[in-house]
Formats: structure tokens, C-alpha cells, sequence
């Protein structure tokens, strides 16, 4: 039978008066405790209590007059007048920048294809609207554009585009094309869909002969990574404005060996990120030093990624001090003074601190003002001076540009990049046996293991195949020595085209012509003066300049890529002949009269060894190291080399060709092994002295430099071409500086004509420079 809609709402109502008594009661018998929880003890149990209005009652009468309810409660419930709507939402809002980018080129050359098609094909309306045509493209359309981008020579801002040679760059245009596709039609091509376009793209790599191979997966390990770090550190074919630098590029080195990370990551790294505390050994030792990291910039979609920290503690005998994250992450942090602390200021101090009693761990906070500073930051001049911008991150250009430097200075072959740190590293904890499938995921933040297997495992195997079949031990040593990043080095391996190779290039004729169009413009414009093609000759004034510069990487690129096998053909040559050449000693960049002092007491404390076996001895060793980290991040190096080394002119004979030469023992050379400062062909010193600036006629250095005893001994003690050089930096640099001072003789000069005549007549140097009016000068002054 059917119940009336009254006695139905009050049974519903009856019902929900119980429960909501009994959830009173329990709430009360929870709760009595709590002293904010208003409630009447005296109130008849038998009291239904009114049931609160819920948020969705947009019904309800009192709620839209504004009153209150029906047990007298308000609701301060927020107002929907904020916000945007989910149309207004970018689709690609949560995407990496380099994933807009590509999406945006794509997008880009599809408006461009369509007004080709425009031209090509008028009779066609759907080419006038790219979106339009988009919709409506089929998959000879698509095949067709993939093939338009193929011949592409110019891209953004009428760039020359490097042209694609890989297969897979192929397939990621036509990934990219698809994600524009589903972005307009709301459709997503699947598989059959996207058949006959695929056949057409396997048509399209053999048609222009693309590389179907993948790169090379050339790992680097420990053994790489230690000797790379010491030439970063005494290297003087590399210079920095500040001493801090060149510990980053170390530090970042270490930090990518030993936990897997990628650039991203590794450059997002805040203080925030770090926490450094002294832990119980559970063996009854010492406190362990143990620094934690935690980086927050690793891949991540909507920040779904989980975040995994990294345990680090220090290892006593461990491996060298050059590859230590300890000491040199420690002695950016005592550089920065970092600790909350402020007192605690050397690893010293930290070795001195104990754990309290009942405690594991001592936790050394750092200073959360400082939280924000990145370990990996942006040193830039300003105003002249060199300032560290601990809140600016350093670009990843900038510390790709760093590692490519120095592996050319190591002389490895190629460009050094980041992604080696995980081809090495992923590698081996993959195979140590102490981390499960599970965990090797978590640490190379893979979603499935087969990711390691495509994309990181290295393509030359280590498998000694011969010794394993015939039931031998595998020769492990050897079969790694051969397959890691090390194996090609050479350090006489070219860096720079010698001038020989930079005048045949003149003659190219790609410059050739781009210098021809040049030529007819400026013919043009000087005809008829039209302010139009001003324009025209500028941008073509660039593209000659681009032109050589391009033919100049090729030429170099190519004369590194060839130089093993060249070098290999004319080393037989000479070791059959019986001439040897002289072979280069291994540390001749490692030159103590060209190194700041502190640079010099850094790496010897960095490639110090273990004098014995006390365990203080080993920690003075470690602090003696941080100490010297903190101390060398200060110094001045004096910026960025300018232009190619200098070549003595034994080294110009020698270079006239890409390959060395092999010579006789007698006629080879090498200043740099001598310990007595080295002579150039004309007679004059490699460095300046007081001696020399005294007694010569015409002196190749600047007196007012050396007497300046702030500058670093690389400005100082710089030896110039000639004379002329000398004169250009004097009127360049010196007589600009106010107050005019004579640093050698300590004599105030009234004028700069006053300062080139003192110059002439006591220090030999003439000035060209043009000064005016001295009494004009003065009146100005006053």
C-alpha cells in the first residue's frame, strides 16, 4: 500500500533524529575533555536536535533571505565570483617548456605549409584558415608536410636550420603534428588511423637517407669523473670571474656521479633542499657527517613525481677529495655561511660537535633566510664587479657550455653532456646486486625498467665474450677501460682551427656566394639610395658572418672527429721510421707560475693521499681540503679568455696542420716542462717583472697594472704583443681612471696630458690618445 507523503516525512524525519542524537552522544562521551566544546550536560536526552542545513540546500527560503536557519547557526559559505572557468585553462599549462616549444614550432610550420599550399594550389579554400585545414587533412596531407619539413632551410627569425638527419627527429615532428591535431578536433589518432602515414614516414628516411640509429650512449664512471675534476680545477686554458665557479662545476660533477640525477634536478637544488646533520655510527665510532638531498626540480607531471631522498654519508679513506661531495658542498656552505649557526663556520667546528644522550642524530640547521639560495647560482658582474646572485639559477646552457670546455681541455672526443652521469651511474647500481629492480626505478624515476634498457643502457656492450664462452673470468677492468668516455682521450687533440685553415676557408663557396649577394644589395642601394634596403644589407651583412661561422664549426667538428684516426696513421708512420716525437708530459697545464697561489694550495690539498692510517690524521686531511674550498671560492680570476691561447711560435709550425707532425727528439721543445719562467723567440719574459719595467726601451707590459697589488697576477704580470698593445690598453683603461695616480711612482697627476707625458718620460709608454684643453680640464674639474 502506499504511504502518504506526510507520514513519510515524518518517519524520515524520526529516523534522522535518532542517529543524529546518537552521534551527539558518542561526539559528547569523546569529547568531554575538550574545554572548546560548548555543549548543555542538563539537556533532556529525549531533545531531537534540529538538523543543521547542509550546503547544498540552495533551496531553502532563509538562506536566500540571508536569515539564519532553523537552530539559528549562520553559514559563512565563500561566493563563486572568483576563479576562472575550464575553458579558459591552457591545455598545455602543466607541460614542460621544452614540450611547448616543440609544439609551437610544429604549429608554426603548419601555417607556414599552408600558404605554400596557398600558392601551390588556389583552387583549394581549406588552405586559407590552417586550422581549418587541419580538420579537414588527410593523411596524404600529413605525409605531405612531414615531407615539406624535411627540405625546410630557414627557420624562426629567418634562422638557417641545422636540417633534420635523425629518423627519430622525424617521428617527433609527427608526434607533435598528432598533439596539434587532438588539440583542435578534440580527436586523438590511433594507431590504424596513423598506418598509412607511418608507411609513408619509413618511405620519407630512406628517400633522404636519415640515421635510424640512436646516439651513442658513451658512460662515464668514477675512474672518469676524478681526473676530469682535477684538470677542471688547474686548468688555465678556462677562467672564471670568481674561484666559486669552478668549485660548481666540480661539485655538480660529484653530485651526478653519485646519485643518478638529471641537469634539471641537479640545478634546482636550493638550501632548502640539503639537511646536514651528524649521525650515530651504529659500529660505537665517531659521529658521520650525513647530508641529505631532497630536489624538488626533478620531471614531474602536475607534481604527481615522487620526491626521493638521497643519503649521503661521508666516507673516511674514501675515494679522492676532488670527486667528495662532502668536501666540496661543505665548503660552498661555509663560504656562504649558510648554517644557522653563525659561530660554526669550518668543518673543524662540525668535527667537534657530539650527539646529546638518548639522541641518534644531531641535526645542523641551515639558516632559513638562506633557504631560498640556490647551490648552483648565477655569478655575473655588476658594475663592473664579480657579484654571486644566490637566488638566480645558473642556466642549463651555461653548465652544458662549462662541461663541453672542459672535456675538450680533457681531450675527450665529442661533446660532453650531462646524460653520460646516468649512463655510467645507472648502469652500475644496476648491475652491483645490492639494488632491486623496484629501487633502480625509484632512483632513475622510471616508470617501467624498460625504460633504463632503451634509453640509458650504453649500445657497446662490456661483455668479455671470449673468456665468458670458454669458461674463463671475464677480463672486467679491460672490457669497461674500453668502453667509457675516457678511451678516446688525447690531448692533442685540436681545439681551434689554426689560421691556415681559417684563410682556405675564405674561399668556400657558400661564403662566396653570401658574400655576392652582399656585394649586389650594397651595388643596389648605392644606385639608387633607397632606405628600404638598408635592412636588406644588414641582414646580410649577418648571414656572411653566420656563414663563416658555420663553415668554421664544421671544419673544426670534422678535424676533431678524424683526428684519431690520422694521428694513429702518422704516430706507426714515425714509430717505423725510428723518429719518435717527444711525448707531452701529463700535468703540462699544471704550471705553478701561472697559478694563483690559493688555486695552488687548493688542488695539492685536494690531491693529497692519506699519510697514515689515524683516523685524525684523515679528518685534518678532509677539513684542510674544505678549508681550501672556502678559501679559493673568494678569489679573483679575472674573467673569461678572450679570443684563442696564444701559441709560441714553435707551437704555430707545429699547428699549420690539424694533425701533429711527428719531429726528431733534438728539435722538440716544450718551455712548459722548464721550471725557470719560460722565453718567447723575441727575448722577453713570459711574465712581468720589476727588473724588466725598469730597463727596457720599450716594454710589452703595463707598469700601472703591476704596481697594483689588487689585481690578480694573471692582469698584473700580463705580458702583451707589443708595444702598440700596450699603448691601446694604457689610453683605453688607465687614463679614464679617476683620480689620475701613477701606482708606480705614487705621483698624483693633475691631467691626462700630464699622465702622458709622465708615462713617456719615466716608464717609456706613448700615448696616442687626443686629450683636450689641460686649463679646460681643470675649469670643468672645479
Amino acid at each position: 500500500m502506499k504511504r502518504s507523503r506526510p507520514r513519510t516525512s515524518r518517519k524520515l524525519g524520526s529516523a534522522r533524529g535518532e542517529d543524529d542524537m546518537t552521534a551527539t552522544s558518542t561526539s559528547d562521551s569523546d569529547e568531554q575533555g575538550d574545554a572548546t566544546y560548548e555543549t548543555d550536560v542538563t539537556e533532556a536526552d529525549d531533545a531531537t536536535s534540529p538538523r543543521k542545513r547542509l550546503r547544498s540546500d540552495e533551496n531553502c527560503s532563509a538562506l536566500e533571505l540571508g536569515l539564519p536557519g532553523e537552530s539559528g547557526e549562520f553559514y559563512d559559505d565563500p561566493l563563486d565570483d572568483d576563479g576562472i572557468d575550464l575553458s579558459e585553462i591552457p591545455e598545455d599549462f602543466d607541460k614542460a617548456p621544452g614540450t611547448i616549444e616543440r609544439r609551437e614550432r610544429i604549429e608554426t610550420r603548419w601555417k607556414r605549409y599552408c600558404v605554400s599550399q596557398v600558392l601551390n594550389k588556389p583552387s583549394e579554400p581549406k588552405w586559407r584558415e590552417p586550422e581549418e585545414a587541419l580538420r579537414q587533412a588527410s593523411n596524404n596531407d600529413m605525409y605531405r608536410f612531414l615531407g615539406w619539413c624535411l627540405k625546410l632551410e630557414r627557420g624562426k627569425n629567418n634562422r638557417r636550420l641545422k636540417r633534420i638527419n635523425k629518423a627519430s627527429s622525424l617521428n617527433t615532428d609527427w608526434k607533435n603534428l598528432r598533439g596539434y591535431y587532438q588539440k583542435l578536433t578534440k580527436i586523438k589518432i590511433n594507431d590504424e588511423d596513423g598506418s598509412d602515414v607511418r608507411r609513408g614516414m619509413k618511405y620519407l628516411v630512406q628517400e633522404h637517407g636519415l640515421d635510424t640509429q640512436p646516439g651513442k650512449k658513451t658512460p662515464v664512471y668514477i675512474e672518469d669523473i676524478g681526473p676530469f675534476n682535477e684538470t677542471i680545477l688547474s686548468t688555465q686554458e678556462k677562467r672564471f670571474y670568481l674561484g666559486f665557479q669552478r668549485i660548481q662545476v666540480c661539485l655538480f660533477n660529484s653530485l651526478a656521479l653519485f646519485t643518478v640525477h638529471r641537469r634539471n634536478a641537479l640545478l634546482s637544488m636550493q638550501f632548502k633542499d640539503l639537511q646536514i646533520s651528524l649521525q650515530k655510527d651504529p659500529r660505537g665510532g665517531p659521529p658521520i657527517p650525513m647530508i641529505e638531498l631532497t630536489p624538488e626540480g626533478t620531471e614531474k607531471f602536475l607534481g604527481l613525481t615522487k620526491l626521493t631522498t638521497f643519503a649521503l654519508p661521508e666516507i673516511v679513506y674514501g675515494p679522492s677529495l676532488v670527486i667528495c661531495p662532502h668536501t666540496l658542498l661543505f665548503g660552498i656552505l661555509f663560504h656562504a655561511r649558510a648554517f644557522r649557526n653563525s659561530r660554526l663556520t669550518s668543518k673543524a667546528q662540525l668535527r667537534k660537535l657530539f650527539i646529546s644522550k638518548g639522541c641518534e642524530q644531531l641535526l645542523v640547521p641551515l639558516d632559513p633566510n638562506k633557504s631560498d639560495w640556490y647551490i648552483f647560482c648565477k655569478t655575473e658582474l655588476v658594475n663592473g664587479v664579480p657579484t654571486i646572485q644566490r637566488t638566480v639559477q645558473m642556466s642549463k646552457s651555461a653548465m652544458s657550455t662549462l662541461l663541453v670546455t672542459f672535456g675538450e681541455i680533457r681531450g675527450w672526443k665529442g661533446a660532453f653532456h650531462a646524460h653520460q652521469f646516468r649512463y655510467g651511474s645507472g648502469k652500475v647500481i644496476n648491475e652491483s646486486g645490492w639494488v632491486s629492480k623496484e629501487q633502480h626505478m625509484l632512483i632513475m624515476k622510471h616508470a617501467s625498467p624498460r625504460t633504463f634498457l632503451d634509453h640509458y643502457h650504453p649500445l657497446q656492450l662490456d661483455t668479455d665474450m671470449i673468456r665468458i664462452i670458454c669458461g674463463l673470468d671475464p677480463e672486467v677492468d679491460l672490457m669497461r677501460a674500453v668502453t667509457r668516455q675516457s678511451r678516446w682521450r688525447d690531448t692533442r687533440r685540436p681545439r681551434y682551427l689554426t689560421d691556415e685553415q681559417r684563410a682556405q676557408l675564405e674561399n668556400h663557396p657558400e661564403l662566396e656566394e653570401a658574400r655576392r649577394n652582399l656585394s649586389n644589395i650594397r651595388a643596389q642601394y648605392e644606385k639608387t639610395q633607397q632606405p628600404a634596403l638598408l635592412p636588406r644589407i644588414q641582414q646580410l651583412e649577418k648571414e656572411v658572418r653566420n656563414t663563416r661561422k658555420r663553415l668554421h664549426r664544421r671544419l673544426r667538428h670534422q678535424i676533431r672527429e678524424n683526428f684519431d684516426e690520422e694521428q694513429a696513421f702518422l704516430d706507426i708512420e714515425a714509430q717505423l721510421s725510428a723518429i719518435v716525437a717527444k711525448e707531452e708530459s701529463e700535468d703540462e697545464s699544471f704550471l705553478e707560475d701561472t697559478m694563483h697561489p690559493l688555486q695552488l694550495h687548493l688542488v695539492q690539498s685536494l690531491l693529497s693521499y692519506p699519510i697514515s692510517s689515524s683516523l685524525e690524521d684523515e679528518w685534518n686531511r678532509r677539513d684542510t681540503g674544505a678549508a681550501a674550498v672556502v678559501q679559493y671560492c673568494g678569489v679573483l680570476e679575472g674573467g673569461p679568455l678572450r679570443g684563442r691561447p696564444k701559441r709560441n711560435a714553435s707551437e704555430s709550425t707545429r699547428s699549420a696542420s690539424p694533425i701533429i707532425r711527428p719531429q726528431d727528439t733534438e728539435q722538440t721543445q716544450n718551455v712548459a716542462n722548464s721550471c725557470e719562467v719560460p722565453v718567447s723567440v723575441a727575448g722577453k719574459p713570459s711574465r712581468a717583472s720589476k727588473e724588466y719595467l725598469e730597463n727596457s726601451e720599450k716594454p710589452v707590459a703595463c707598469f700601472q697594472c703591476f704596481a697594483n697589488k689588487g689585481l690578480p697576477d694573471h692582469v698584473r704580470l700580463q705580458m702583451y704583443h707589443d708595444a702598440g698593445c700596450v699603448t691601446r690598453h694604457f689610453d683605453a683603461i688607465h687614463l679614464k681612471e679617476k683620480p689620475l695616480k701613477c701606482n708606480w711612482c705614487e705621483v698624483a697627476l693633475l691631467h691626462q696630458m700630464a699622465f702622458q707625458r709622465h708615462a713617456f718620460d719615466v716608464h717609456h709608454v706613448r700615448s696616442r690618445k687626443r686629450c683636450p684643453n689641460p686649463v679646460q680640464e681643470l675649469q670643468r674639474q672645479e
